[in-house]
């Protein structure tokens, strides 16, 4: 692992989703909310149900990995690739690997000349109700076929991540080495906040994560993004021409006056050699798709960041989760 980052300082003060939706609402108040549309799968049915997405561009035609479950257990999910068929809606890619016992599928394009595609793998905890889970990452160099072994079976990830730790996501810094983003919890992360460091290897990742996690080193959090009562963790990352990195996220916290969960995408931008981070806003909201019922009962308003396709006219299509349930996709100005 490299050496630990200076602490990492943010230019603003930090400001509850609360406030950023507020704001959120108040800047597209004159031109009126955007409306996003849920996607269709060819699979989703009574039983089964599709959502939080992580779009892939595949010689220019955009492709969805999609978390597939029951709609009653998370227990049996699993990981797997879509592609739009028009008017028929989105179909599984025959041939792609499927990915059991998976969550919350990423990209995060190339990295030391692999493609980095990974989630967050769920098992059973020995007198728990609750499910155990950790971020693992697979690395491919030309085809996601290439994941796939001689008898069908899928390779073994190339590195794991900390128990309980999800919102690990990795990029190719204009410096030359690999940005990890993590997100700790508990004494030393409150309820999920965003850290930072650099490796020089892929090789490297899995024991740095864990030295990470050992060690709990405050230094490498982001600080002052976010207040102690929420949560926060990165979906994806972009390579910015001034050399500073714009993250995609989620923000997420409780209702007022409610147990109820409430997450909405976010975006800021850091700087990886300042250590500095620019101010957090809400780029989407639930409230921006059709209506839909959502997976469990202590969820309220719940869209989830999956990923963005940027293009060249300054627009992007942000894919994301609703409610537990859907997939949503809604074409914005790039946050970036």
């Amino acid at each position: 692992m490299s050496e630990p980052v200076k602490t990492i300082k943010n230019v603003v003060p930090s400001k509850s989703y609360n406030k950023l939706l507020v704001e959120f609402n108040t800047k597209n108040q004159q031109k009126g909310l955007i409306k996003g549309e849920l996607l269709k799968f060819n699979i989703e049915n009574d039983i089964l149900t599709v959502y939080n997405p992580a779009p892939v561009v595949i010689d220019g035609k955009t492709y969805l990995w999609a978390r597939v479950e029951g709609k009653a257990t998370e227990k049996d999910s699993v990981v797997q690739l879509f592609k739009e068929r028009r008017s028929e809606g989105w179909e599984i890619v025959e041939g792609a690997p499927i990915f059991e016992k998976l969550q919350d599928p990423f990209y995060c394009g190339m990295v030391d000349g692999y493609h980095i595609l990974g989630g967050v793998r769920i098992y059973t905890v020995a007198g728990s109700p609750y499910l155990g889970y950790r971020t693992i990452f697979y690395r491919y160099r030309n085809s996601f076929t290439e994941l796939v072994a001689q008898n069908g079976k899928v390779c073994k990830p190339f590195a794991v991540g900390p128990h309980k730790m999800k919102g690990i996501r990795l990029i190719q810094t204009a410096s030359g080495y690999i940005g990890v983003t993590t997100r700790p919890q508990g004494k030393f992360g409150g309820l999920g906040r965003i850290g930072y460091f650099e490796i020089e290897s892929l090789d490297t990742l899995e024991s740095a994560l864990a030295t990470y996690d050992r060690q709990k080193d405050q230094k490498t959090l982001i600080s002052g993004l976010f207040i102690d009562e929420e949560w926060e963790g990165t979906n994806e990352l972009f390579n910015l021409p001034d050399g500073r990195i714009g993250v995609l996220g989620h923000i997420a916290g409780f209702g007022e006056n409610s147990a109820k969960k409430n997450y909405y995408p976010m975006t800021f931008i850091f700087d990886p050699q300042t250590k500095s981070a620019s101010s957090v806003r809400i780029i989407a909201a639930a409230e921006q798709f059709p209506p839909v019922v959502v997976k469990k009962s202590d969820l309220g308003s719940i869209c989830y960041s999956g990923g963005l396709v940027r293009y060249s006219d300054g627009n992007c299509w942000l894919y994301t989760g609703i409610g537990d349930v859907k997939v949503g996709r809604i074409l914005i100005k790039d946050p970036f």
